[in-house]
Order: C-alpha cells, then structure tokens, then sequence
C-alpha cells in the first residue's frame, strides 16, 4: 500500500490542477496494480478527495473495459 500511496503521491506533486483518473490509473499500473480498472479509478479519487485535490473524471470505467 506504501508503494501505490507513493505513486499517487508523486501524480499529485507533478501535477498541480486537477487529478486524471486516466493519469493516476496509468500510475498505478507502472508501479504494478493489477486490480480491476474500476478498484484502480476508486484508489484514484478516494485519494485526490481525502486530499481536497480536484478529480478529473477523464475515464469512463465502462469505455475502459470495452465490449
């Protein structure tokens, strides 16, 4: 958990506006998450909220998954 903490850590350092979904999920899979897409949008916002960042919702959870 220290590790994802750390990633989305550093999204939120590098990127001063608002947190992309997108951004923080691609984030996540680099450090190596392998949970569902929609766990890794959940980690993604749950994060950006308890740290009163904005969330940009740039990822559809149903368009990620396709058909």
């Amino acid at each position: 958990m220290v590790e994802i903490a750390n990633a989305l850590e550093k999204l939120l350092a590098d990127n001063p506006g608002p947190v992309s979904i997108s951004a923080g999920i691609a984030a996540l899979r680099a450090i190596g998450a392998t949970e569902a897409i929609d766990e890794l949008q959940s980690m993604v916002g749950t994060f950006a909220a308890e740290r009163w960042r904005p969330i940009a919702f740039d990822l559809s959870v149903y368009e990620a998954r396709g058909p």
